[in-house]
């Protein structure tokens, strides 16, 4: 059997030749116009999947209306098997440094936090809520995620520290970091943040 360099099935025996097309190799308009159907979490994880694509590509994917992410409007099973990478990725896909304004890690209990860099020094960002839970749900999460202070607290302090540049206003830390460390003393509040645990 040879395979080819995007892992397509080329040949099964020397006899006979197939070929099979994948879904990066569709244009990129119609991805787009197929990306246009589903949910806004969704549509930035079919771009970042296809990440093998220019960047200008993943961004026509991913579309330009990126103020608000929340990642409990996708199934919760699969919010919670992302992890850091894939967050990292979806955060690229849609350049969020430039244009997230709100970031709610609904059901990502998968991740350790190192994958919000890409909001390293974000000047636009107002809302983060790394709380994990939903909407009226219970903050006590059993197994306890794996995000911690010491992934996150130098990406959160890299936006807090623009002082009068700095757009944040909400910031929701998860109850168990409590437990962790007094994060609260953590931060040199800048700005008028209202921070809750």
């Amino acid at each position: 059997m040879e395979i080819d360099v995007k892992g397509r099935i080329i040949a099964s025996d020397s006899s006979q030749q197939r070929s099979m097309i994948c879904l990066s190799d569709l244009p990129t308009g119609a991805l787009t116009h197929v990306s246009s159907f589903l949910a806004a979490p969704s549509r930035a994880l079919f771009a970042a999947a296809l990440n093998s694509r220019d960047v200008d590509s993943s961004s026509a994917i991913a579309g330009d209306d990126w103020e608000y992410l929340d990642f409990g409007h996708i199934e919760k099973d699969l919010a919670a098997k992302l992890s850091d990478e894939d967050v990292r990725d979806v955060l690229l896909s849609i350049d969020a440094v430039n244009n997230l304004r709100s970031l709610w890690l609904t059901n990502c209990v998968n991740i350790t936090g190192v994958g919000l860099d890409p909001l390293r020094g974000s000047r636009i960002i107002q809302q983060i809520d790394l709380s994990l839970v939903g909407d009226h749900e219970s903050s006590k999460l059993d197994p306890e995620p794996t995000n911690s202070c010491v992934e996150v607290v130098p990406i959160l302090d890299s936006i807090i520290e623009r002082g009068e540049e700095c757009s944040l206003e909400y910031l929701q830390l998860p109850k168990y970091w409590r437990k962790e460390r007094n994060t609260e003393s953590d931060f040199q509040l800048s700005s008028p943040v209202t921070m809750i645990i």
